[in-house]
């Protein structure tokens, strides 16, 4: 069990010191109770908009989701912005994105990324950059921040199940705020079932994790309780489109080009993680 300091990084690392994890709690600011309570507030106002009968069950659990951002995968031709068809729902994912409070604690994990593996955000930038630059269209969910995509889980009991977020940038890292009212210390622990560890997470605080590769999942809370969280990510399909031109693998390869192979680009990915001796090193000089 790890009960981690909410004001202090923790990381997570392997035997030979590479990052897997950053538990960077809360931001040093004295509104930050106000910010997490204002943004528990805007995802319990959206989940009425947003809640539609029998969706609540997915791979990751049962709870109402809605997502924004830039993806490419299940069919599109070409990176684009989720759509939101329903009025209502858009309307109400306008308003989550626009809200201050939300846009803080999304650029805070936005920026804890370049502070710490600034190597991944830097892959994360350059690929972002150049999708929209080709597109003007795409629209990013928050403005000074590296990630494509976001996913508001909105409860009302975010638990989910042991799973793996294969579409993401399998190297790459995803952020995780978590918000609403429980006791932390009984429940909605996070629990990285390939590293051991089940952790304390109070409402307020962000972890990052490479969710491609780390199962995770996180503990039931109590009757009454509630759960929610903002979850930053990146597709893998973006990186892809950029790699191969602009363009699909299926395109890329027809032209009669060659991707590199996998076991070489999962070194090169590797490679990005960082260490976080050299972390420490960067932050003191």
């Amino acid at each position: 069990m790890i009960s981690p300091h909410l004001r202090t990084t923790h990381p997570l690392v392997d035997s030979e010191g590479r990052m897997l994890g950053l538990l960077v709690g809360e931001m040093r600011d004295p509104d930050y109770a106000y910010l997490v309570a204002n943004a528990t507030h805007h995802l319990r106002e959206a989940r009425k908009y947003c809640h539609k009968p029998g969706t609540e069950r997915h791979r990751r659990g049962s709870f109402s989701t809605v997502t924004d951002g830039i993806s490419i995968g299940g069919g599109q031709p070409h990176p684009m912005n989720k759509a939101h068809p329903i009025g209502r729902e858009r309307r109400a994912v306008r308003r989550l994105r626009n809200a201050s409070c939300i846009r803080r604690i999304a650029n805070f994990a936005s920026s804890a990324l370049r502070t710490y593996v600034p190597e991944i955000y830097n892959e994360y930038a350059r690929t972002l950059d150049e999708v929209c630059e080709e597109d003007p269209s795409l629209r990013r969910p928050f403005t000074n921040n590296v990630f494509a995509g976001v996913t508001f889980n909105l409860g009302p009991r975010v638990v989910t199940r042991r799973h793996r977020d294969h579409l993401n940038l399998p190297f790459g890292w995803c952020s995780i705020t978590v918000l609403g009212d429980f006791d932390y210390e009984r429940g909605g622990h996070l629990v990285l079932w390939d590293l051991g560890l089940v952790i304390e997470i109070p409402p307020g605080a962000t972890f990052l994790i490479p969710s491609a590769i780390l199962e995770h999942s996180n503990l039931d809370i109590a009757e009454g309780e509630t759960r929610m969280s903002l979850t930053q990510y990146s597709a893998g399909g973006l990186f892809r489109w950029v790699r191969c031109g602009s363009r699909t693998q299926r395109a890329f390869e027809q032209a009669g080009h060659t991707l590199e192979t996998g076991e070489t680009r999962w070194a090169a990915g590797i490679a990005l993680l960082g260490k976080w001796g050299s972390c420490l090193g960067r932050k003191s000089g």
